[in-house]
């Protein structure tokens, strides 16, 4: 009896979602693959869902509907639709999702999850602003790069001639980044808080992934198997937000004007601005940093290592340049980028074939439309950019490694309107400028220094792990001296 009703307030719930789309006239909505019954398109979304909405988009188009449960969702693809979305209407599109998991751990109190308006221009000034203060996109913060690149740079020399997993020590250094800047710590190799700290911030994102389908029914938290993961990641954002507590509570309620980290900038903002965001909002911001500002950066140079031992004729080049620009008696600097296009080429196409972040989140604000479909306001929006950027005819041969696809007949960079791996719009990333110069001065620093290559009688894997992020599956390689 207990099922039959539950089926029957599933119909009735599925009726209203329906409705919803076609309530005043707004009849004209996107296609898309019929589901099953409460479930929706869920049994065909169980594994690597960007590759069968990449699938679908050849069947429905552009825009095209899917049900995560009860819930319709539209996937937008193709550069046009996509900056039609962000760009055009960036206020319509800019919202987030309300999932009901990201609401029981308080994300959205954070940057990512923040709901668009007021409260998310508040914290976009505050972040951003304080970035720059820090050296966002000068070489302030090229020192700080510098200084991790080279850590990173010392460990790989115990390491020559041995097979070596390099994810680990990346994470370490470009975590070193972000939260120096955050609580003003740097943190040794082989440090296990800091250690914990990594750990907790990949598996809360596992756990997330693997548990979206209580975002769609809620009531399954208390069912066993989803029980557990549902508990794990209490449990994990509990732990995470416990640790950044404590850093937070070791700086009081201080408020130098000799500003260190993140921290003293929110109290000297609340300090000077009582009315500025809650005391709760520097927990979950710093705990968006050192996720987001770190995953990103160390997944895609784990990526672009393992392509360029994959190609070595790639590897070669980039080296013979930086040889011919840089020399071996200084380190690369960032202002050299300009005279090194090859090398900035191969980033570019590590960016786009790796592509970390398949499917950005979105919410309508409003009624509005696209290509158009009426979008009902509360929609929640996916921007599949893994199509974007392996659509075959935007970038011929999409899954071979090649980075001339970014470079012109004369040997200069090109730009590409496919080509978007910070997204676009309002919601672009706030630290792209601090991304850029990550990813170019570790892959250079480490070119310049030492040679990559696959222990002998291994395949390279291209076939990543698929949560919010695209992990690449665990590799070794074995690093030479130059």
């Amino acid at each position: 009896i207990t099922v039959v009703l539950v089926c029957f307030v599933a119909f009735l719930v599925s009726l209203a979602v329906v409705a919803k789309f076609s309530v005043h006239g707004r009849r004209n909505i996107p296609p898309g693959p019929p589901g099953w019954p409460v479930l929706g398109n869920l049994p065909s979304l169980t594994k690597d869902i960007h590759l069968q909405l990449t699938k679908w988009r050849y069947q429905y188009g552009d825009v095209f509907r899917v049900r995560f449960g009860l819930q319709d969702a539209v996937i937008v693809n193709g550069s046009e639709a996509i900056k039609e979305a962000l760009v055009q209407k960036a206020k319509h599109f800019s919202n987030r999702p309300d999932y009901y998991l990201v609401r029981c751990v308080n994300m959205h109190f954070g940057a990512v999850f923040c709901p668009y308006g007021d409260r998310w221009r508040a914290l976009r000034r505050f972040t951003v602003s304080t970035l720059r203060f820090f050296g966002m996109g000068t070489t302030i913060l090229e020192e700080k790069i510098q200084e991790e690149c080279r850590h990173f740079c010392s460990t790989l020399r115990l390491l020559v001639g041995q097979p070596v997993d390099l994810k680990n020590r990346l994470e370490t250094s470009v975590s070193n980044i972000i939260v120096s800047m955050a609580v003003g710590k740097r943190f040794e190799y082989g440090d296990p808080k800091f250690g914990r700290l990594q750990l907790l911030a990949e598996r809360i994102n596992v756990t997330f992934y693997r548990s979206y389908i209580v975002n769609c029914f809620p009531v399954l938290r208390f069912f066993p198997g989803f029980r557990k993961m549902y508990n794990e990641l209490m449990d994990r954002t509990a732990e995470l937000y416990s640790y950044i507590r404590e850093y937070i509570g070791q700086h009081g309620n201080t408020a130098p004007d000799d500003i260190r980290d993140f921290i003293d900038a929110f109290n000297k903002t609340k300090r000077d601005n009582p009315g500025f965001l809650p005391d709760m909002t520097l927990t979950y911001l710093i705990a968006d940093l050192f996720s987001a500002g770190t995953e990103t950066s160390c997944l895609t140079l784990c990526w672009g290592f393992l392509y360029l031992t994959a190609y070595p004729d790639v590897q070669n080049k980039v080296q013979a340049e930086l040889d011919r620009v840089v020399g071996r008696d200084r380190p690369p600097a960032f202002s050299d980028r300009i005279n090194l296009p090859y090398t900035e080429a191969t980033i570019m196409e590590i960016q786009r074939i790796a592509t970390i972040i398949p499917l950005l989140p979105h919410r309508t604000s409003d009624d509005t439309t696209l290509l158009g479909y009426d979008i009902p306001a509360g929609t929640n929006v996916f921007v599949n950019l893994w199509d974007l950027h392996m659509d075959p005819s935007r970038w011929p041969d999409p899954h071979r490694f090649d980075p001339a696809r970014f470079l012109g007949e004369n040997g200069r960079l090109l730009t590409h309107d496919a080509f978007m791996p910070f997204s676009t719009g309002y919601r672009r990333c706030w630290g792209e400028q601090m991304g850029k110069m990550e990813l170019f001065l570790f892959l250079t620093n480490t070119l310049q220094q030492f040679t990559l290559k696959l222990p002998e009688g291994t395949e390279p894997d291209f076939h990543g792990i698929s949560t919010a992020f695209i992990y690449p599956r665990p590799f070794s390689l074995i690093v030479t001296k130059r």
